[in-house]
């Protein structure tokens, strides 16, 4: 897979409501500005920090419902910022 693969797919949902659409893949896969490897996913729902490439595109997959396609390699550095939680 090339550095900003996304294959063609069709425009019918998955099992999690996501649409596949070739300019809005639902996840992206970057490499971290510190190191590391991160997964966004476009829903908010699941992403993490991963130590190779091969399992941030693993994990991708997997929660895509196995749809390549729902998963952009971004040739950009990722910065990450963790929402702060509120301490009850």
């Amino acid at each position: 897979m090339n550095t900003t693969d996304v294959a063609s797919g069709d425009s019918e949902p998955d099992q999690r409501g996501s649409r596949q659409t070739p300019d809005a893949p639902r996840f992206i896969v970057a490499h971290g500005y510190k190191g590391g490897w991160v997964v966004n996913d476009r829903l908010g729902l699941v992403g993490g920090i991963f130590i190779t490439e091969a399992a941030a595109r693993h994990f991708a997959i997997e929660e895509s419902g196995h749809h390549p396609e729902e998963v952009l390699l971004s040739r950009a550095d990722a910065e990450i910022e963790f929402p702060r939680s509120k301490a009850a």
